[in-house]
């Protein structure tokens, strides 16, 4: 029989020192609440981003890295533009860990839609990563697609999920693909996050779309999170 089993978010970081965060809305929220966790904890946390993020206090650039401490979780970019900080290069994001206990990276943007279909260019996973965190924002469901999803002009056939097309589990699901938000991720380091739990009217829909992951086989493990409140719970066998 399967549950929901509540655990402690740092078991997500357990082991791991490089993790990439790509998918929908959702991404920054989590990174930030795992990166003050592991902070409490004593862990030196550095936040960075193959893209951008923003330059939220306190923040350094790469080119001051020397200067890191051991202290609060600090962001880290190459520069700071319009109030963001750009992306890194791969290997400057490896070095970060010579410093850093966990490096939390934002792979992916999703202008804060909850799914989102990749660009050509997306996402920018480093290759070391020892994990990859796909998020997705379960305030999704019985939107239309225009309205959630990201680059839904871009999915390669309109005509069968049109921007009025309401989104239902199973079109939710579609974009748990190769092509969509499982483009360039490893299953066997996947860990899929269905967040924003606490704004689902139904909560067993939470369990079904969780468990229809795993049974899919696309991914390694599946969370069911609200970040915003702190609360995380893993899709378990009793």
């Amino acid at each position: 029989m399967w549950h929901f089993q509540k655990i402690d978010p740092l078991l997500l970081l357990a082991g791991r020192k490089y993790i990439s965060v790509v998918g929908g809305g959702g991404k920054s929220t989590i990174i930030e609440f795992l990166a003050g966790r592991q902070a409490m904890a004593g862990k030196s946390v550095a936040l960075t981003t193959t893209t951008r993020i923003y330059a939220k206090e306190p923040f350094i650039l790469f080119s001051d890295f020397e200067s890191f401490s051991r202290g609060p979780a600090t962001r880290v970019g190459k520069t700071h533009e319009d109030g963001k900080l750009t992306g890194l290069a791969f290997e400057e994001v490896r070095s970060l860990g010579e410093s850093a206990d966990t490096v939390l990276i934002e792979a992916d943007g999703a202008k804060h839609f909850p799914l989102k279909f990749p660009a050509p260019h997306e996402p920018v996973v480093p290759p070391f990563s020892d994990r990859i965190f796909v998020v997705g924002g379960l305030d999704a469901l019985h939107c239309t697609v225009e309205k959630a999803v990201f680059r839904w002009k871009l999915l390669p056939d309109p005509g069968e999920i049109a921007g009025d097309t309401v989104i239902s589990e199973e079109i939710f699901l579609s974009f748990f693909s190769e092509r969509a938000m499982l483009k360039d991720v490893e299953r066997r380091k996947c860990t899929i996050i269905l967040n924003k739990y606490d704004l689902l009217r139904d909560r067993g829909e939470a369990f079904h779309l969780a468990k229809a992951l795993l049974d899919r086989k696309k991914c390694a493990e599946v969370v069911v999170s609200s970040a915003a409140l702190g609360f995380f719970y893993k899709l378990a066998h009793a």
